[in-house]
């Protein structure tokens, strides 16, 4: 049985960290019931990226075994049917700007007064207090704000963006977690909580270790060092490229009989203090050791001298490594709306039990009535409802 089986999410989040958040609960085995508005479009990821039947490939991977309910919350039955849902609920997660939940009616307090022990997350950018707190936030924001761009810098003199949503997943993940720990700790009777997290604080909490290692220390008796992350990097080959690091002293001789043995007797590497300093040597002389090789050959250098290692693999071929086919970690699927598809599998297994593959996301507002008719509501009420756009369209 999945961890979370009978815990009940309520998700009124939009876009990728509220939402993500969910997905990862459901995927543990949660009923995650997703709050979206009447109006037709619902959340707007539906329409990020590439699509079929209005659903995108990006809404899918971050909304995939939920149930969808559409509701015009600014209209009294609608903020009533959400209440009457949230009453059953475990776990209500919103990423509201803060303020606008209990400006719609469904802040904690407002929660809290139907049911006592409900746990509400509140998801913001900045945090629900301070000078940037109704600012509007996305994934980039953080980013350039977390000193995240200026590390991405390198060599080309110019801050770089992470080219993904790395702050808006981490903070989907932070979520799971949190909501998960709360569960915990009511199991063991300290009640419902709040918990509250904004993508700035775990920004800089994700980035910190590694992202600032240079900068953490204070006093002058610091023994600089350059960043570990100067140590990353590309090394083409004749045919492609391929990725290593030349760093602890475990991996540094086996990474010179592999590529260039002369460097063990080389004064300038023989410890990581000495390749930190002469860092920049080092880079060219593996640079052009590994630029008369074919990929091939560079990898099977690196396999028989246990080097760490890693030919550049193309998006279209991630799909075709043994070690990835082996695992099942991407699986193919064809059902709901989104269609045909290549999903990433649930990384996670309990009790030894097969990974679960969850159902594609569900098309805008389809389990409306069938989740409104588990809370009582007749189906002569649900039709009214609908008539008066309180539900918005049928599907």
């Amino acid at each position: 049985m999945q961890p979370l089986a009978g815990v009940r999410v309520v998700e009124a989040g939009q876009m990728i960290s509220a939402p993500m958040a969910g997905v990862i609960m459901a995927e543990q085995g949660a009923e995650v019931i997703k709050v979206e508005l009447a109006d037709g479009v619902g959340d707007r990821l539906r329409q990020l990226g590439s699509q079929r039947n209005t659903v995108s490939a990006l809404f899918n991977s971050v909304n995939r075994g939920k149930q969808s309910v559409t509701i015009d919350t600014k209209h009294p039955d609608g903020l009533q049917a959400l209440l009457d849902l949230c009453a059953t609920a475990d776990v209500f997660l919103q990423n509201f700007r803060p303020g606008a939940a209990d400006r719609m009616g469904v802040g904690e307090a407002q929660l809290r007064a139907i049911n006592p022990d409900i746990i509400y997350v509140s998801v913001s950018g900045f945090g629900s207090t301070g000078p940037k707190a109704e600012q509007k936030v996305y994934d980039y924001v953080i980013q350039a704000m977390t000193g995240m761009a200026d590390l991405q810098q390198g060599d080309t003199g110019a801050p770089q963006l992470v080219r993904q949503f790395i702050i808006d997943k981490t903070t989907a993940i932070t979520v799971s977690q949190a909501i998960t720990a709360a569960l915990f700790a009511r199991e063991r009777g300290h009640g419902g909580q709040h918990v509250e997290l904004s993508m700035l604080d775990i920004g800089l909490w994700y980035f910190w270790p590694d992202g600032m290692m240079d900068r953490s220390l204070e006093g002058d008796d610091v023994v600089e060092a350059s960043h570990f992350a100067d140590m990353y990097s590309i090394r083409p080959t004749l045919d492609g490229a391929v990725a290593f690091v030349a760093s602890g002293n475990r991996t540094w001789p086996n990474l010179c009989r592999a590529f260039k043995p002369e460097l063990l007797d080389d004064p300038r590497f023989t410890t990581m203090r000495d390749r930190d300093i002469n860092g920049e040597a080092l880079a060219v002389i593996f640079d052009e050791a590994v630029g008369v090789l074919t990929t091939a050959e560079a990898m099977q250098r690196m396999v028989d001298n246990d080097v760490p290692g890693a030919r550049v693999v193309r998006r279209d071929e991630v799909a075709d490594d043994p070690q990835v086919i082996h695992n099942g970690s991407l699986v193919r699927l064809d059902d709901g709306a989104v269609g045909a598809r290549v999903e990433a599998r649930p990384p996670v297994s309990f009790g030894g039990g097969k990974r679960v593959v969850p159902s594609a996301a569900p098309a805008l507002g389809a389990d409306t009535d069938a989740v409104l008719s588990s809370l009582g509501y007749e189906a002569d009420r649900i039709a009214r409802l609908r008539s008066a756009g309180v539900l918005g369209p049928a599907e």
